[in-house]
């Protein structure tokens, strides 16, 4: 079943679709039957498969628990129309003829909000995006799309907001976010223009959580130009392989820079220990690099340290 409506007044422009029914799954228990099959240009033969079914062997029985599965979908659309309009003077010059009258501007509507929402429903999983563009003092952009589900993996959150502000110069801000199961995400950043300064920052930090494998990683980054260009960076990453290797990595920049010089350092750390075959081992390294660079002279300087250890062997 399915249905469908659209409207246009003088207030907003709008479509909505909809459509509901069953999916019959039926052929996956079908069995399947794969004879051997010598692979082009080798030897090697692939072993016979027979009455293999995909709904039994796979899984999918303990997933779905039926063949016969009911879905519903709903898109909708919208915009809302902003009475606002934009002026654009249009310069006339007249020589030699009169004109009675003569149009001195163009309107042009400002844009308005635009909204989209779209849902998915069935007996597995449930979705739901909305996206929104919206158009007031400040121009902001949304977006937000989620899920859930009886299977935990299947879960997740994606969420994220932009908006532009034009009072005192300009300012772009961002927010990014996700959750899940096994990863986790965030990101925020800014950028402001004005006359007399640019300033960016940016965060990003995400966790990784899975069978093999821990992880935490952050990065910063800032620049702007109040009394001189400045850039910084600092990265930090932690690891953990089941014990079998687990470390950090810390890494840091800096940059100044002016007409009359030039000057960038950057340092690295990190360390690693586990073991393989009840055998332990570690190690660490350091290394700082810096540079200054001007008319008349350059220098420069660079120190690297490491160590390691493995018992019973060094």
């Amino acid at each position: 079943h399915q249905n469908f409506s659209a409207g246009n007044n003088e207030n907003s422009i709008e479509a909505h679709i909809g459509i509901n029914g069953e999916a019959n799954l039926d052929f996956l228990n079908i069995p399947l039957t794969i004879p051997e099959m010598t692979l082009p240009y080798t030897t090697l033969t692939t072993p016979l498969v027979k009455d293999f079914s995909l709904w039994e062997k796979t899984g999918l029985k303990d997933f779905l628990k039926t063949t016969k599965q009911s879905f519903d979908l709903s898109v909708k659309a919208q915009y809302k129309k902003n009475k606002d309009k934009h002026i654009i003077p249009i310069p006339f010059y007249a020589k030699d003829f009169q004109v009675l009258s003569t149009p001195k501007d163009i309107f042009i509507p400002a844009m308005g909000n635009i909204t989209y929402d779209f849902s998915f429903k069935s007996g597995i999983i449930t979705l739901n995006t909305n996206v929104g563009l919206y158009n007031q003092s400040d121009i902001v952009a949304y977006f937000l799309t989620s899920s859930s589900s009886v299977t935990e993996a299947l879960q997740y959150k994606l969420e994220g907001t932009s908006s532009l502000t034009r009072k005192r110069g300009l300012k772009l801000a961002t927010a990014l976010s996700l959750s899940n199961k096994f990863v986790e995400g965030n990101h925020d950043s800014t950028f402001s223009l004005t006359k007399k300064n640019m300033e960016a920052s940016m965060t990003t930090s995400a966790e990784v959580q899975i069978p093999i494998l821990r992880m935490k990683f952050k990065q910063e980054l800032n620049g702007n130009t109040k009394s001189k260009p400045t850039v910084s960076s600092s990265i930090e990453l932690m690891y953990d392989l089941n014990s079998t290797a687990k470390g950090t990595i810390n890494h840091k920049l800096n940059l100044e820079s002016l007409t009359s010089y030039f000057y960038i350092e950057s340092s690295t750390k990190g360390d690693i220990k586990g073991s393989v075959l009840s055998i332990e081992y570690s190690g660490t390294i350091a290394s700082e690099a810096s540079t200054y660079l001007n008319s008349k002279s350059t220098r420069s300087s660079v120190k690297l340290q490491g160590a390691s250890k493995v018992d019973g062997i060094w």
